[in-house]
């Protein structure tokens, strides 16, 4: 049986109310001189997907091209990023993380892993596994549904 409206709308309100934490979070890990949130965010993206097109990105983060666009030029000129023609295509060009943003990554995911093993300490570590498997599951219910679908309606 699907959700109520009333629990989608309570839903909404914690997701909402935990992204805004996550991110105040997030930005109290940056170090001055670090990239943006959203630039690491990004960064972290090419490093678990590896070398990419910036279409892709921009499909898998649901935004507009330009925008990975301007945000893969800054990641380029702090030298966190790396771009280069694809073979087969020379129109398309493929980013990957360059070393120095992989060693960003590892002191930025470092910071926010103490962060949240001090705030969460009450907590068993099964219990986080589960929160983060069922927020898992969510996101990918969530995003199958934002597919792009045809004429019909039918998802492709």
């Amino acid at each position: 049986m699907a959700p109520t409206t009333e629990t989608c709308v309570e839903l909404i309100q914690h997701v909402r109310e935990f992204v805004q934490l996550r991110h105040a979070m997030a930005s109290r890990q940056v170090e001055p001189g670090e990239p943006s949130v959203a630039l690491i965010g990004l960064l972290a993206e090419l490093e678990r997907r590896g070398e990419c097109a910036g279409t892709a990105l921009a499909q898998e983060r649901a935004v507009d091209p330009s925008v990975i666009s301007r945000q893969v030029a800054q990641l380029m000129r702090a030298g966190l990023v790396s771009r280069r023609p694809a073979p087969c295509d020379g129109r398309v060009h493929l980013i990957s993380a360059t070393q120095r943003g992989v060693e960003l990554l590892a002191g930025w995911r470092r910071r926010q892993s103490e962060w949240l093993r001090d705030a969460l300490s009450d907590w068993p570590d099964a219990e986080v596994h589960q929160v983060g498997a069922l927020i898992q599951a969510m996101t990918r219910a969530v995003r199958d549904a934002l597919e792009p679908t045809t004429p019909t309606g039918a998802a492709r």
